[in-house]
């Protein structure tokens, strides 16, 4: 999330500019601006499955490898287990290829953050070759169970908060403190998923961190449970 005042600096919207997908032997090559969703179908038309939790992600490849991806519902599973190797432009300037090994990851993280390294192009790993017509059914499938427990038809973010440790989502612990639709400006707390911040059309990078500060005070006095952000902010 980008703060309400903007950044002073360059940005790169690679989305519109850093998109090739193609196909090269035994791997995927994507580049960072690459929409997950489309990897995801991508790859089930290739006839390789691993790839069905993509599709109902609204990221791009870079900032998913960055971050480390993934799902903890339906079939678990985190970006970093399908990259092969990937290139970086460093803080200098210069181009490096690396593999899972040369960094650490996490849940929901990595030091590619840390170190504010730019993520060019990465190179997935093709596994679990199938056939195509029944992977395309799996991915649709696995949207369709997306589509009825997130509100993916709304402008979001994505999930707001890490999971906290233990067996509840962030999302259980929102819904039990009662704040299921709650709204502060133009931002709402998703009657769909609690734990997804919807855009009502006006909301401003100031309702959302309004609102994920209210959550958060209100799950601790709830329940005693402090959430982690899963969304970064920029200012």
């Amino acid at each position: 999330m980008i703060d309400d005042a903007g950044l002073s600096g360059l940005v790169i919207l690679t989305r519109n500019s850093m998109t090739e997908l193609r196909r090269d032997g035994n791997q995927i090559v994507a580049g960072s601006g690459v929409f997950l969703p489309h990897l995801s179908k991508f790859a089930a038309r290739e006839g390789f499955s691993g790839f069905e939790f993509l599709i109902g992600i609204p990221g791009t490849v870079g900032g998913a490898l960055a971050m480390n991806a993934g799902l903890t519902v339906f079939r678990p599973r985190e970006m970093v287990s399908i990259v092969q190797s990937f290139d970086v432009v460093n803080q200098d300037g210069s181009i490096e290829t690396l593999t899972m090994n040369d960094i650490h990851s996490g849940y929901r993280h990595t030091d590619l953050l840390d170190e504010k390294r730019f993520v060019l192009q990465v190179r997935f790993r093709l596994d679990d070759e199938g056939d195509p017509d029944e992977i395309r059914r799996n991915t649709f499938d696995h949207l369709a169970e997306r589509k009825r427990k997130q509100p993916l038809d709304k402008p979001t973010a994505g999930s707001t908060f890490k999971s906290p440790p233990g067996s509840k989502g962030a999302g259980w612990y929102i819904e039990q403190a009662g704040l299921k639709g709650f709204q502060i400006g133009g931002a709402r707390v998703s009657p769909v998923h609690a734990n997804w911040i919807e855009n009502l059309g006006n909301a401003t990078a100031a309702d959302v961190r309004q609102l994920m500060e209210h959550i958060q005070q209100t799950v601790q006095n709830h329940s005693a449970i402090k959430l982690e952000p899963e969304i970064i902010t920029l200012s």
